[in-house]
């Protein structure tokens, strides 16, 4: 049954400040999660043994039931396109299972498992399709490994299988229509990127490989790319997770351009894609602190802005006042690129949950030329014009990160790039505190 309990609009903003409306905080606990259309949060009370749903706009929790991490069950939350689906985990036969939570019937249905169990757990979601019809997670097997899974209505539950006799997979995230499936492949210890297709004749083909180099060795752990986490709405963008093989700089990928790693903020560790928006153009996730232990730090990339610190572009861009919270996560962005959410941590290190209004539904802000890498001809056949704001070092990556340019400039310059090969380049600018990027393609 569901629970309503009020949170007043005021208690929120006592953690918050004296911050817009563009920011909403909830001072309790919470680990989102999912966001939608609506601004509506998907996650879970820390301790929490159920799912909740936060509207900041009404300063409500919603108890929708299920069965949260911490209250034995396993994935996480996420929503359809069109906010009415749930994903996550409830009681089965043999133990939690994933699920699917019907918003407007308020009942949760369970999609069972592919035949093992791990400490009460049968399967996990950890994404539901756009168009709600596909959810897909883990699934434990009787030789106490797993595999990635997706369950559709039409087929019931499906094993992704794996590459590798004996070693597990997952599904992180699922397209539109439930076509292109993402996740990782254990190989040999650590967690790469996977790639399930869907068949025409049923099921799914064998999961691939994100490949740094698709001219080098697929077989060799620095040639994948790491985990994938994230997937467009027609499957054509995949992001993921930084690992030794690219620096442990979060990256995007598609078939025209390849891998592009995201670069990285001064002083922070590895990088993790969390979310993009469902055109693609807005990539969220965070960073880990340089050394254990350290705070984490949230992140926004464009194409025309490149990455940048989330509490920076909170605070310069939309007038956000922080009053000393850090932005630690950033969990997920809505599919029409409105609203980030994600767990931030206060001065006294207490840890709350936000939603950030971006003010846009088109993932292109209108003020993105402030700080924009702002170069011309693009595509580029020999010499490329650079403006920039300030003084800067310059990197020019091919697909397979190798520098074939690298120099410090100090604001507009022009660049010859007559001598490089055709192909897709990553064009980055360090400079005041900012890492920017943006594709630049040579013909």
């Amino acid at each position: 049954m569901k629970h309503f309990s009020s949170l007043t609009i005021c208690a929120a903003l006592l953690l918050a400040g004296a911050a817009s409306a563009q920011y909403e905080v909830l001072s309790s606990p919470f680990w989102a999660s999912g966001v939608n259309n609506d601004g509506l949060v998907a996650g879970y009370m820390a301790g929490g043994p159920t799912y909740q749903l936060w509207n900041p706009d009404l300063g409500t929790t919603e108890d929708i039931g299920g069965m949260s991490p911490d209250g034995g069950g396993a994935g996480q939350p996420k929503f359809s396109t069109d906010g009415q689906l749930v994903c996550g985990t409830d009681a089965g036969g043999q133990g939690s299972e994933m699920a699917t939570y019907d918003r407007t019937a308020g009942t949760w249905a369970v999609h069972g498992g592919i035949g093992g169990e791990m400490d009460g757990n049968v399967s996990s979601a950890w994404d539901i399709s756009g168009d709600g019809a596909t959810v897909v997670g883990l699934g434990w097997l009787a030789s106490f490994s797993a595999h990635g899974i997706a369950w559709n209505s039409t087929e019931g539950m499906l094993d992704l299988g794996s590459v590798y006799p004996g070693a597990s997979t997952r599904a992180n995230a699922v397209n539109g229509d439930g076509s292109v499936v993402v996740g990782w492949q254990d190989f040999n210890g650590p967690w790469k990127s996977a790639v399930w297709r869907k068949n025409p004749l049923g099921g799914y083909f064998p999961n691939e490989f994100i490949l740094i180099d698709p001219e080098g060795d697929p077989n060799s752990d620095f040639n994948q790319a790491g985990e994938c986490s994230a997937v467009s709405e027609d499957g054509t963008w995949i992001g993921g997770y930084g690992d030794y093989a690219n620096n442990n700089e979060p990256w995007i990928w598609s078939e025209a351009t390849g891998m592009l790693s995201l670069g990285a903020l001064p002083n922070m560790g590895r990088g993790f894609v969390s979310g993009m928006s469902a055109d693609g153009s807005i990539v969220v996730g965070w960073f880990d602190g340089q050394f254990f232990g350290s705070p984490r730090k949230a992140f926004i990339w464009t194409e025309a802005d490149g990455l940048q610190d989330l509490n920076t572009y909170a605070t310069t861009v939309l007038g956000v006042v922080l009053n000393g919270q850090q932005l630690y996560s950033a969990s997920d962005i809505s599919p029409d690129g409105h609203y980030i959410t994600g767990t931030g941590m206060g001065s006294s290190f207490d840890m709350f949950a936000f939603r950030l209004e971006l003010g846009t539904t088109t993932g292109l802000f209108p003020d993105h030329a402030k700080g924009a890498i702002n170069a011309w001809p693009n595509p580029v056949i020999d010499v490329l014009n650079l403006e920039n704001d300030g003084a800067a070092e310059l990197t020019l990556a091919g697909v397979d990160g190798a520098v074939v340019l690298h120099q410090a400039v100090p604001g507009s310059v022009q660049l010859d790039l007559s001598g490089l090969a055709a192909g897709v380049y990553t064009l980055e600018l360090r400079g005041q505190g900012v890492v920017r990027t943006r594709r630049i393609v040579k013909h």
